[in-house]
């Protein structure tokens, strides 16, 4: 079982449609002893980084397959990186955060 944890544009239903031809069905968490960044990726994107341990991010935890975790990374593009970390909730996720 892998989780993706998403705080911006993956939450859209129609950009789930368009990477996964299905919606995604999740549930709200947090990720702790992140913040959103000053920067944007591409000039327009929500873009994540470490924080102090008080911070953190609101968004969907999502149960995806292997190749779907994929599709997120050609979808993320190269001004994301990819790291597993552990949720409010307990469960490990794949999060996109600033490179």
């Amino acid at each position: 079982m892998i989780y993706l944890f998403s705080y911006g544009t993956l939450q859209d239903k129609d950009i789930q449609e368009q990477l996964f031809h299905r919606p995604l069905i999740g549930k709200p968490d947090l990720l702790l002893g992140f913040e959103l960044s000053h920067k944007k990726a591409y000039g327009q994107y929500p873009v994540i980084s470490k924080a102090d341990v008080s911070s953190s991010i609101s968004g969907i935890r999502y149960e995806i397959s292997l190749e779907e975790l994929h599709q997120v990374d050609a979808y993320e593009g190269e001004e994301y990186v990819r790291i597993l970390t552990k949720l409010q909730s307990g469960k490990e996720a794949w999060v996109y955060v600033e490179k």
